[in-house]
C-alpha cells in the first residue's frame, strides 16, 4: 500500500491514442499528391489513346477519300465502247441539276467550281449553274468538281446480263450500244435487261454515272452543334440526282488540271482555274485534300500552314488533327475526240 503524499499514476487505456493534427494533414497532402499523379497519368495514357485513335482514322479516311476520288477521274470521259460523244444526245432526267440536260450531256465530262465563295448559286468554269446544291452547305474557298461517265463494265453484254445485276425494279439510265456504235440513252430497269435475250446479241447497255464532289461543312443535318465537314457527291441515282456523303473530315478539296498545249498528251502546265477551253485539253490532274480528325485532342493546337498545291490554308489554331493528302492521276479518256 503506497504510504502518505504518494499518488498513484493515472490510468491509461491504449486506445485513446492515435493521430496528431499534424500527422493527419501530412497524410491527406501525401492523398493528394498520389491521387493527383494516378488522374494525370490516366489523363496523359487517355489524351495518348485518343491522339493515336484520331490519327489512324484520319489516315484511313484521307486513303479512302483519295482511292474513291482517283478511280473517278481516271474514268471520267469513259462512255462504254463509244470513241466520240458527238452522237450521243443529251436526255432530260427528271430532277437535273441545272436547267439544262446535264447529267446525260457526255460532251463535257469534267468541270469545276474554284474556289466556291457561296455568294451565289455554284458556277462552272464551263459556265454551267448547279442549281441542285444549296451554296449555305459547301465549305467556303473549297472546289467542286463534276465528273460524268458510264460504269468500268456493261450491265448487259452478247446477250447476257452482268453477273451480280441484281433485278430491281428501279429505273436507271444505261448508255445502249449496238456493234459498238450507235449510241444513245435508254431508260430501263435492270430487270428489263434479263428479257434482251441470245448469245451473240449486238447489244449493250452500260450504266450512266454523274457525279458532283465538293465538302459539304456538316455530315449529320441533324446535329449542327459541332459541324464535321465531309466529302459528300450530288449523283445521278434513277431518275433524279441526290446527295450521298462519302468521306467525313475531309476539309478541303484542291483540283488542278494539267493542259496539254502542244498535243503530245503531256501536261504542260497545272491550272487551277482552267478555261472551258484549257478543260477538255486536260490529260492530268493533281488532287489535294486537307484532312482533320473527327474529335479535337485536349492540349493540342494546330497552328500549320497547309499547302494544297498553289493553294494556302492558314494555321486554324484549333485542336484538331490535320494532314494533307496529294495525287496526280492521268486523264486517258479525255485524249480521245470528243467531237
Amino acid at each position: 500500500m503506497a504510504g502518505p503524499g504518494y499518488l498513484l499514476p493515472p490510468h491509461r487505456t491504449w486506445s485513446q491514442f492515435g493521430l496528431s493534427l499534424v500527422e493527419l494533414l501530412i497524410s491527406i497532402v501525401l492523398a493528394l499528391l498520389l491521387s493527383s499523379g494516378m488522374v494525370a497519368a490516366y489523363l496523359e495514357s487517355k489524351r495518348n489513346y485518343m491522339f493515336d485513335e484520331q490519327q489512324a482514322r484520319l489516315q484511313e479516311n484521307g486513303r479512302y477519300a483519295m482511292t474513291l476520288l482517283k478511280r473517278e477521274f481516271a474514268m471520267a470521259g469513259f462512255f462504254g465502247t463509244a470513241l466520240s460523244t458527238v452522237d450521243i444526245v443529251p436526255e432530260a432526267v427528271a430532277t437535273d441539276c441545272s436547267d439544262s440536260n446535264w447529267a446525260l450531256d457526255a460532251s463535257t465530262s469534267l468541270d469545276l467550281v474554284n474556289n466556291y465563295t457561296g455568294e451565289a448559286a455554284p458556277t462552272t468554269q464551263g459556265e454551267v449553274v448547279f442549281t441542285c446544291l444549296d451554296g449555305a452547305d459547301i465549305q467556303p474557298l473549297t472546289d467542286l468538281v463534276a465528273i460524268k461517265r458510264t460504269a468500268g463494265a456493261p450491265s448487259f453484254s452478247d446477250g447476257v446480263p452482268a453477273i451480280g445485276l441484281t433485278p430491281s425494279t428501279g429505273e436507271q439510265w444505261y448508255l445502249r450500244m449496238t456493234d459498238y456504235v450507235e449510241p444513245s440513252w435508254q431508260k430501263l430497269r435492270p430487270l428489263d435487261l434479263y428479257d434482251f435475250g441470245g448469245t451473240g446479241s449486238p447489244l449493250a447497255f452500260w450504266e450512266a454515272s454523274a457525279k458532283i464532289f465538293y465538302i459539304r461543312r456538316y455530315s449529320d443535318s441533324t446535329d449542327l452543334s459541332d459541324p464535321v465537314p465531309t466529302l459528300c457527291a450530288e449523283t445521278l441515282v434513277g431518275q433524279h440526282m441526290g446527295t450521298r456523303c462519302l468521306v467525313e473530315g475531309v476539309e478541303n478539296i484542291q483540283i488542278e488540271f494539267g493542259t496539254d498545249s502542244d498535243g503530245d498528251g503531256v501536261a504542260n502546265r497545272y491550272v487551277a482555274a482552267p478555261l472551258k477551253a484549257e478543260l477538255r485539253r486536260a490529260v492530268s490532274v493533281r488532287i489535294h485534300l486537307l484532312l482533320r480528325s473527327i474529335q479535337p485532342i485536349p492540349g493540342y493546337r494546330d497552328d500549320r500552314v497547309y499547302h494544297l498545291g498553289q493553294e494556302l490554308v492558314a494555321a486554324p489554331q484549333d485542336a484538331f488533327l490535320r494532314r494533307v493528302f496529294s495525287t496526280t492521276v492521268n486523264l486517258r479518256n479525255q485524249r480521245l475526240p470528243l467531237g
